[in-house]
């Protein structure tokens, strides 16, 4: 494609709209010139920048993205400003913060009345060499996790953004600190630092924005990007909003920055991406209309677009039962999730795994979510005798139960699980796991392939019998038979934190369009702009959440040097 071409903006209007639906994209952007991107007017048509491979990229994306490109806005109020950044979750307020505190005027808009975003309810980022990872004497050599980290991932990232991220999280965390934020290092072999207090955050943030962005800038909630403002030359020059009350603002800038958080609340989308249909646990407003007003104005979408950072596993019964029982009763199910020694298989009734995969929470989620959006854990009428009547520990567990601190139920690996048929019975009337009396039943009730279960189930008992598993290896010590039933298969699933990319960065935090050059005065961060990152799945170790620290602090530096 010639490079004129990959500079320029969609148009909006019937022709462009229909070639974009047929691409994979809904909606379009303005006209380059003011006083038509203040209309959303359209006249002519425009060349497709995208080559081919990536018209076939996603094309049944279409249907489900917001569409907030094509829309007509007749705009009442303009603003000028240095950078207008859209979302004020932790990635937009830092990238805000900083470029206001190094001298530019921001604006801030974001579409909920709540600044903060995710980082209101995550835990924790990685920090090597944060100056909390320092007093506690953790002084870490960074070149062999960057290097591990680009070969995991097939050495189909950015090397150097990753090695910018590792290197930098430390100095963020600390800017952070410097302007009252108070973390507490955790170690855990990442340089792990955990934030504030939940209740702390909020402030914390209006504190940086009342400092730095108020005095020259706005903030403005409550408020809706639409679309991205796009010269005829192809330079992103602005954004058109609409307030709480439907009114029009054009916000004319330097630089616009992409900061919406993914579109991982956009189930749709997930499905059409990821081919996944698991338990989102981020925020609802997040549904993707950041990446369509890029992709709308050029951006490349990357050819690892639909990745999503699968963290957490979940049983279905846990909401259903915890009505009915104590905290520990209704946690039965989503405990044995998280034990190895018990059987996990897939909706055909196949083994998947080495179930003690499911010790390490990253790739648990990955490994079953690679066969489905669902799994089963097996247990039998045996197994819970044994743990009725020893725990745990009865099943030979000498292990933490790595289970999300907030499902985590108080007790201790050797406290006998008490009432254990009635808490399984009722998982099955509330339609959150099977039972049957015979293998054949179980397969039935499921919906798994009978011969395909039975078999499996049988071949299991053989690596039980011999202590030898030689499918998926996995060791004596987690072997334990599942003998006779009835049986019962607790419906798994994995839980989704939030999508991630979907726009391709430099290190600098430009997008890039389809030939890697950047789209004038557009700019990336945090889920946003984490396609250079990962090649397929996320790293986890507290990286997701380092990204969208260090990606807001290192543009709002970069802009101030640029602008």
């Amino acid at each position: 494609m010639k490079r004129e071409f990959s500079r320029r903006a969609f148009l909006a209007g019937a022709a462009s709209t229909g070639a974009l639906a047929a691409l994979g994209l809904a909606g379009c952007s303005q006209q380059g010139d003011a006083d038509q991107s203040r209309t959303g007017s359209s006249s002519g048509t425009q060349a497709n920048p995208m080559p081919e491979w990536a018209q076939r990229l996603n094309v049944d994306i279409a249907a489900t993205l917001p569409g907030n490109t094509s829309e007509e806005i007749d705009i009442t109020e303009t603003k000028t400003c240095d950078v207008v950044v859209v979302g004020a979750g932790c990635s937009g307020t830092n990238t805000a913060v900083r470029a206001a505190e190094l001298g530019l005027r921001v604006i801030l808009l974001e579409k909920t009345n709540t600044i903060g975003g995710a980082s209101l309810k995550s835990w924790a980022p990685s920090a090597y060499n944060s100056s909390y990872a320092i007093a506690a004497g953790d002084e870490t050599d960074t070149n062999p996790i960057i290097e591990q980290w680009v070969a995991d991932s097939h050495w189909r990232v950015d090397a150097a953004a990753i090695r910018q991220l590792v290197n930098s999280a430390g100095e963020a965390i600390d800017w952070m600190s410097d302007n009252g934020w108070k973390f507490t290092y955790l170690g855990m072999g990442a340089s792990m630092t955990a934030l504030p207090d939940y209740s702390e955050r909020g402030p914390l943030f209006k504190a940086m924005i009342e400092k730095y962005v108020a005095p020259t800038g706005e903030v403005l909630t409550n408020t809706s990007a639409k679309h991205l403002v796009v010269s005829d030359g192809g330079e992103v020059t602005g954004v058109v909003a609409v307030d709480e009350n439907g009114a029009g603002i054009q916000i004319d800038a330097k630089a616009v920055v992409i900061a919406t958080g993914g579109y991982g609340a956009n189930a749709d989308m997930v499905r059409a991406a990821f081919n996944f249909a698991g338990v989102f646990a981020g925020l609802p407003q997040n549904i993707g209309e950041g990446l369509e007003m890029a992709w709308a104005a050029g951006a490349q979408k990357p050819t690892n677009f639909g990745g999503q950072m699968l963290h957490q596993t979940l049983a279905r019964a846990t909401d259903k039962l915890v009505d009915e029982f104590d905290d520990f009763p209704a946690k039965y199910p989503m405990i044995l999730t998280y034990v190895a020694n018990v059987l996990n298989v897939g909706s055909t009734g196949a083994r998947f795994r080495n179930e003690a995969l499911v010790l390490d929470a990253v790739p648990s989620a990955n490994s079953s979510t690679y066969q489905g959006s669902y799994h089963y854990v097996v247990i039998s009428q045996t197994l819970m005798d044994v743990l009725q009547a020893e725990g745990l520990a009865g099943l030979g567990v000498d292990y933490r139960i790595g289970m999300p601190p907030e499902y985590k139920p108080d007790f201790e690996l050797d406290t006998p699980w008490e009432n254990i048929t009635a808490v399984f019975d009722k998982m099955v009337e509330v339609n959150a796991g099977f039972k049957g009396s015979t293998l054949e039943e179980l397969a039935q009730a499921a919906g798994m392939d009978e011969s395909i279960f039975s078999h499996q189930f049988e071949e299991y008992e053989g690596f039980c019998a011999t202590g030898s598993d030689t499918q998926f290896g996995k060791s004596t010590k987690y072997l334990n038979a599942l003998g006779e039933g009835p049986y019962y298969a607790i419906i798994t699933e994995e839980n989704n934190l939030c999508s991630w990319g979907g726009l391709l960065t430099n290190t600098d935090y430009e997008v890039l369009d389809y030939e890697r050059i950047p789209v004038p005065g557009l700019y990336a961060v945090g889920n946003d702009a984490g396609g250079n990152l990962y090649n397929d799945t996320y790293v986890g170790f507290g990286i997701g959440m380092a990204n969208t620290i260090t990606s807001g602090y290192l543009c709002g530096t970069k802009l101030a040097e640029k602008l």
